[in-house]
């Protein structure tokens, strides 16, 4: 008798598109290497979004498996507001646990992928499921930054770390934040997707001009006002913008209209756009695009993401000030023409699948 397909279940955290950007890759080549893996997905992000990343079928079970911080913009946290959502969601931590148990027991998956609700992680190691933690952070430490070091604080920190650690290994991807609070973590090399350069198509999609010189703003999945009446005119320079926009304006390009992958598009520009945040950082400088980035200094993850993309690529960054009024067109000059090509390698997507695969 054939014996049954194993079956994974993913469990993402809805801030943002990042922490589907670090599975995602991993969970493809998973499939490839295990092609009868049955797969359930659960999170808060759109299912589309969800979809258009992860190839094959799977079931998805929309749920808020962890607190989401409430942003002020793409890369300002309101930290008075988020501190509420996390005292509230571990005031009620021994019945949102058990809900979380009660949907490892409808589903029955024989590992759980977290990338990177914490509570999850707890209660598979309540059914004695095996877990895995994928992440370049971990929501202990963001916490850490913006708490205000209560008693209820130091509390939350303690059953957020308790959670991590019950997990039988945290993959901790390159560039990550430093995680000495937790004894299972591994580091590996970067994960990301690696798109097509097709410079030329992208152009004709755009502007019909082959000669000008594409740059990408994609601030990821968080919405963001953008100041599009104050953005800069460059000579030679066509952008494309992942969120809507409304402007009379020849070079401003509505990534929509392309039909093109994201990721064939970040390829095939000479600039990307960003803030600091690990899915564009390392999908950039694996595809050789250099990065402008705003400044976000209160921010965990960005002196260890910035000074690898540093060491392996272009970076410049700018303040929010000067983003608002539209003054960097000199640091957009300054990095167009550095375009490398292919850069490094996302090997950590092999070494994850090669770690899961040990435990399924």
């Amino acid at each position: 008798m054939a014996s049954r397909s194993p079956h994974l279940l993913l469990a993402l955290s809805g801030h943002g598109y990042g922490h589907l950007a670090q599975t995602a890759p991993v969970v493809n080549a998973l499939r490839e290497q295990i092609p009868g893996l049955l797969l359930s997905v659960c999170g808060s992000l759109p299912h589309d979004v969800v979809a258009a990343r992860i190839a094959g079928d799977f079931r998805y079970r929309p749920a808020e498996l962890d607190p989401v911080l409430r942003m002020l913009n793409a890369w300002e946290v309101d930290a008075a507001a988020s501190r509420q959502v996390y005292r509230t969601f571990h005031c009620n931590w021994q019945q949102g646990l058990q809900s979380d148990i009660e949907l490892l027991e409808q589903l029955q998956p024989d590992l759980v992928l977290a990338d990177i609700p914490y509570r999850m992680l707890l209660a598979a190691a309540e059914r004695e499921i095996p877990a895995v933690a994928l992440c370049s952070l971990n929501w202990a430490a963001i916490y850490a930054a913006y708490c205000e070091d209560s008693s209820e604080d130091r509390q939350i920190l303690k059953q957020m770390t308790r959670a991590y650690r019950s997990a039988q290994v945290f993959l901790s991807p390159t560039p990550s934040i430093s995680m000495p609070e937790l004894d299972n973590v591994t580091t590996i090399d970067p994960i990301a997707r690696m798109g097509c350069r097709q410079k030329e198509v992208l152009l004709q999609r755009c502007v019909a001009d082959t000669e000008l010189q594409p740059v990408l703003v994609a601030l990821g999945g968080i919405t963001t006002q953008l100041p599009v009446d104050s953005w800069p005119c460059i000579n030679g320079v066509v952008w494309i913008f992942t969120e809507a926009i409304e402007s009379p304006r020849a070079d401003l390009i509505d990534f929509d209209s392309l039909g093109m992958t994201f990721i064939d598009v970040l390829a095939s520009s000479d600039v990307v756009l960003t803030k600091p945040g690990y899915g564009t950082y390392t999908e950039a400088v694996c595809n050789g695009v250099p990065v402008l980035t705003i400044e976000r200094q209160d921010w965990p993850e960005t002196v260890f993401l910035n000074n690898w993309v540093q060491q392996h690529g272009h970076l410049e960054v700018m303040t929010a000030e000067q983003f608002y009024s539209g003054r960097f067109a000199h640091l957009v000059t300054r990095l167009l023409g550095k375009h490398t090509g292919p850069g490094l390698e996302p090997d950590g997507i092999g070494q994850a699948v090669m770690t899961i695969c040990s435990l399924l």
